[in-house]
């Protein structure tokens, strides 16, 4: 009622006390051409347009001629197979082999497309690139095929396709290649735990051994510092070292300033350089904030023995652990199977710990990874595993809602930490304005937006709460960051991009700019003159 309160007040200033919450939040038809979306809570304009990532309209006849009511909800096979969906935009689907095949063809009834004298389709954008208005949705035809990564590579060298993703290992074979497109994601890779102690000894009678010693703050701390992220990238597609939780792709006020990234701010690079010690100014090797800031790279294997020692002996003394037994910990690392660049970071990431543990006092330790699990996110906070691996991202132009993620169990579905705290009851000391003020993580995450009590302050205090929470997560160790994600791919020859300067929301121009250097008949006799095989 308060949410539904707030909202109204705020936008139109009604309160209609006949209606419940529940019977109000939704989307609604208005007219054929207008919908009404309502929010639970008081929404930026702008931040809910980027949050529309795809649309809720359908092909009414088929969409209703698939419904089925037999079971317990009404379902429908909607867009299932090729005969159950319309296609709408550029392109339509032509086929579907489900597990196989879908192909695409250029969609005579796309409003940007003109109709050619020889029955061809062409379309020119009604925006600028590089000053000129330029030639779109050249691909007459997309045919997607689901391969191995060993036949798309074969594929893709025989000029069969013309996009293909190397994986770690072979990144190294084609980083120089003018066609290797590297972007940076909003995800943040990262290890969570479950460090209650309790848990923890159930799991050492069922597969761990000596899990326990993760229930110790200490060993913790040092297990990240342990880490040297810069060689553990090595064995990843180019993803960069990461000390934080949100990276440099996150905007705090985008459409005001495109510039305003949340970790180039003076708030976010505090908060790093007081978690990981680091002082700037007179009498210290750094001058100021920033040169603090990027010295950091997390790794420090002098504290991380020494904090590996005071453990050894608090868990020595409290009964926990017997001076130089093995520690194995099965690590929940993945939904499919897993490949050779995974094993390959699992064994750094035991190497790395395995040299600061030397001489600890603690025996060798052996992370393990598990492969093929559903649901790794959920099984870690349910004790099924002490450790996952995985990430949290998206959200770029709205971090005051993302740091939700960690701290909101409502806003993420799920606390991948849950079995180490609880957000909503844990609480955060924080100076706004020269009081000291304390509420719980999940309410000072909640002060940050929609009706929240800090939702339109100002940006130096928001940010300062944002990099408060930030740290207090980050220094519980709960969970250990270990990289930002990154993307690559190969393209074919055969295409380029009218730009080569990456925009995080269109990407290159994705297919929309895409375009052609040789025609079907032009590329199959230049792959015939290089011997049927392409050099990257």
């Amino acid at each position: 009622w308060d949410y539904y309160y707030e909202f109204l007040f705020y936008f139109t200033g009604e309160y209609g006390e006949s209606y419940n919450f529940e019977d109000v939040v939704g989307l609604y038809k208005v007219d054929d051409y207008t919908i009404r979306y309502v929010c639970q809570t008081a929404y930026d304009y702008y931040y809910f347009l980027t949050s529309c990532t795809s649309n809720w309209l359908v092909y009414e006849d088929l969409y209703e001629a698939g419904k089925d009511s037999t079971g317990e909800l009404v379902t429908t096979n909607y867009a299932t197979s090729l005969d159950t969906t319309m296609s709408y935009g550029a392109y339509k689907m032509q086929s579907l082999q489900k597990g196989v095949q879908v192909v695409y063809v250029q969609n005579e009834n796309y409003w940007e497309y003109t109709k050619n004298e020889d029955g061809s389709l062409s379309s020119v954008s009604f925006f600028q690139v590089d000053g000129k208005n330029v030639p779109q949705y050249q691909a007459q035809k997309i045919v997607i095929d689901v391969m191995t990564n060993e036949a798309a590579k074969l594929s893709f060298l025989t000029g069969e396709l013309d996009d293909w993703a190397p994986t770690a290992d072979e990144m190294k074979q084609y980083v120089t290649s003018e066609q290797l497109y590297q972007v940076d994601q909003t995800y943040t890779m990262r290890l969570f735990f479950n460090d209650n102690l309790e848990t923890l000894q159930k799991l050492d009678q069922s597969g761990n051994q000596n899990s326990v010693v993760m229930s110790n703050y200490n060993f913790r701390k040092a297990f990240s510092l342990a880490i040297n992220r810069a060689d553990w990238v090595t064995a990843t597609t180019g993803y960069k070292p990461a000390y934080y939780l949100l990276n440099s792709l996150y905007f705090y006020d985008v459409y005001e300033d495109p510039a305003s990234i949340y970790r180039n701010t003076e708030e976010a690079m505090q908060a790093i350089c007081d978690l990981y010690g680091v002082e700037y100014g007179e009498g210290t090797p750094y001058a100021d904030l920033k040169s603090a800031y990027e010295s950091i790279n997390g790794f420090n294997l002098t504290e991380a023995k020494n904090l590996f020692s005071q453990a050894c002996d608090e868990l020595v003394e409290d009964g926990l652990y017997n001076e130089g037994d093995p520690i194995v910990i099965k690590v929940a690392w993945s939904k499919g199977a897993m490949e050779s660049a995974d094993r390959s970071q699992l064994a750094l990431l035991n190497k790395h710990l395995n040299a600061a543990l030397e001489g600890t006092g603690f025996g060798q330790i052996s992370l393990e990874g598990v492969e093929n699990l559903p649901d790794r996110y959920g099984d870690v906070p349910s004790g099924v595993y002490a450790i996952g691996y995985g990430a949290w991202g998206g959200a770029a132009f709205y971090p005051f809602d993302a740091i939700g993620c960690y701290t909101d169990a409502e806003y993420a579905g799920n606390i991948h930490e849950a079995g180490s705290w609880d957000p909503a009851i844990t609480e955060l000391t924080l100076n706004i304005n020269g009081e000291d003020i304390t509420m719980s993580y999940e309410a000072w995450t909640r002060s940050l937006t929609g009706v929240g009590e800090y939702a339109n302050a100002d940006a130096s205090i928001k940010l300062y709460i944002l990099a408060g929470l930030e740290k207090g997560i980050l220094e519980q160790y709960h969970c250990i960051p270990l990289a930002c994600e990154a993307s690559a791919s190969m393209l074919s020859y055969k295409l380029s991009y009218y730009t080569e300067e990456y925009n995080f929301m269109y990407g290159f121009g994705g297919l929309r700019l895409m375009k052609f250097n040789y025609h079907d008949s032009e590329w199959a006799s230049y792959v015939a003159s290089q011997g049927g095989e392409l050099v990257y």
